[in-house]
């Protein structure tokens, strides 16, 4: 086949084992990897290359930016201890033991080597841990913990690869200038994503109409990584901190339809993205082991067993340390006993949750092939491997189980139907409000305002009633559902017979098809 054929033909392969994983009630990455490990054995489909490099700079930030986008800014502010914690405490912990695992292993190999491999398998990837949270009632502030590690930790990880591929290549380390590098690239990223962050948002909300806008939006994470990277800064950070500020600029400044086009068609593009993501680890299984005997296969992989074991326990250790002292602050309450229990239960869910991605994958496979004096890179095939199977074991085990578990923990958290609820009350106040005040400052007239106030008044009585119940909304939206087919039926009824024209059918076919997306239920939850 073809680049491009083989291209399409992932595609369309990704789509279907998504579709088939959301069936059987299985994160969609772990049905990827091992759906693309069954690909690869396809004739033709085994020698697909890709650049490594060029794969963290296509798929990278794109994915950072959107997840910036989606995190909940406050609860990063409410948490960023532990965030930080996770993301950069955690990351440099489980790169000294991993290095020091590793350096056991294979003692020929340098410590800046062992170093590297410790950066290249440490920060795990929240996307096939956030696809399972989201389908039980797990606090947002779990959720929202996971995903900001996941955006800090690739930045970290990054930087002491660099740093430890630097020492490698030059035969010289230095932990002062290790640690000054560090804190240059992501002090240096963090003011890169700040300053092209209000820049290119301001220049969108200014000059930009809607459609233009969101085509715009999809330049930004790319250009600012390009120009962190030319800068030798944290290109992950700035792109993190670019989306940071695009969040609060799409929810006060640009319009409605931008925020809902620019959802629609990333939320698409994103999907797309992870699918090609994960069906990629899994097409490298078959080249990665063709270069090794089985004997070596045995044994890399029983390694990658215990270095992937080892970080489960670096990070159940560390996490439930963490906890250790949220629990001692909740002494301080009357529900201490209450609080420690979810205290630990969380813990649990946070220190099961350790999945590696695409970032471990790719930077493994980015390693240079030679030294700076021609001489091969021994022991390169051996990382790339030992990744592989680490984000293999860490996708499957903990992915799998992970459900189990929360079904197993039982977590109870309060009703939030009840804040909707109130939340809804007051938009509604505030809306009668202001539709008295246009009418006492005689911008709208009587009839207008009549209008207006039936309006607003009967969206608010249909919420409330839909609210009222809950309990039977799979009727009323059938039901709902059904009325709107009649109503098509009837419209195209009416163009066949030449009672109308292709605009006008098409106009209220639009009508139609956005009061059938947009559901009671939708309406309903968070």
């Amino acid at each position: 086949m073809e680049n491009i054929e083989i291209i399409f033909f992932l595609l369309l392969s990704a789509v279907l084992l998504v579709g088939f994983a959301q069936r059987i009630h299985v994160s969609y990455p772990i049905i990827l990897v091992l759906g693309g490990a069954a690909i690869s054995f396809i004739p033709g489909i085994d020698n697909i290359y890709f650049d490594p490099n060029l794969v963290l700079m296509i798929f990278l930030p794109p994915v950072l930016y959107y997840s910036a986008f989606g995190i909940s800014f406050r609860e990063f502010q409410r948490n960023w201890k532990n965030i930080f914690s996770l993301a950069l405490g955690l990351v440099a912990f489980t790169t000294v033991v991993v290095a020091i695992i590793f350096k056991w292993m294979f003692p020929e190999f340098s410590w800046s080597f062992a170093f590297a491999f410790g950066a290249i398998v440490s920060p795990p990837d929240a996307i096939a841990v956030t696809s399972i949270l989201k389908r039980f009632n797990i606090n947002s502030r779990l959720i929202t913990l996971l995903e900001g590690e996941s955006l800090i930790n690739d930045a970290s990880a990054i930087v002491i690869y660099k740093i430890s591929m630097i020492a490698l290549m030059t035969g010289t380390s230095s932990f002062s200038e290790g640690s000054r590098q560090f804190f240059y690239t992501g002090i240096g990223g963090i003011a890169v994503g700040s300053l092209l962050g209000f820049l290119f948002q301001g220049f969108s909300d200014r000059f930009l109409e809607p459609v233009l806008g969101v085509v715009f939006s999809f330049t930004i994470p790319y250009v600012t990584y390009i120009i962190a990277d030319m800068l030798h800064v944290s290109g992950v950070l700035a792109v993190v901190v670019n989306g940071l500020i695009g969040a609060r600029v799409l929810r006060t400044h640009h319009s409605p339809q931008r925020r809902v086009l620019g959802h629609a068609i990333w939320d698409i593009f994103i999907l797309l993205l992870n699918c090609l993501v994960f069906i990629l680890i899994g097409l490298q299984i078959k080249t990665i082991s063709a270069a090794m005997s089985n004997q070596k296969i045995i044994l890399y992989s029983g390694y990658a067993f215990l270095i992937a074991f080892t970080m489960l326990i670096v990070r159940m250790i560390w996490v439930y340390t963490r906890a250790a002292f949220s629990y001692f602050k909740a002494l301080k309450h009357r529900d201490a006993s209450k609080r420690h229990s979810q205290i630990l239960k969380e813990a649990a869910i946070v220190g099961w949750a350790g999945m590696r991605g695409i970032v471990s994958l790719a930077v493994a496979l980015a390693l240079p092939f030679t030294l700076p004096d021609g001489i091969p890179l021994e022991g390169r095939n051996e990382v790339v491997f030992i990744t592989f199977m680490v984000i293999l074991i860490t996708l499957l085990i903990p992915g799998i189980t992970l459900p189990m578990l929360i079904r197993w923990l039982n977590l109870k958290y309060p009703d939030q139907n009840n804040d909707v609820k109130n939340v809804r009350n007051l938009l509604a106040q505030h809306a009668e409000e202001n539709v008295d005040s246009l009418f006492e400052s005689k911008i709208i007239e009587k009839e207008e305002y009549d209008f207006l106030k039936k309006y607003f008044d009967s969206h608010h009585k249909a919420l409330e009633l839909a609210h009222g119940a809950e309990h039977n909304l799979t009727n009323i939206e059938l039901a709902r559902r059904k009325v709107l087919h009649f109503q098509r039926v009837k419209l195209l009824e009416m163009w066949k017979m030449d009672e109308i024209d292709d605009k006008l059918l098409n106009h209220l076919e639009n009508e139609l098809d956005m009061l059938e997306t947009h559901t009671i239920r939708a309406e309903l939850k968070l």
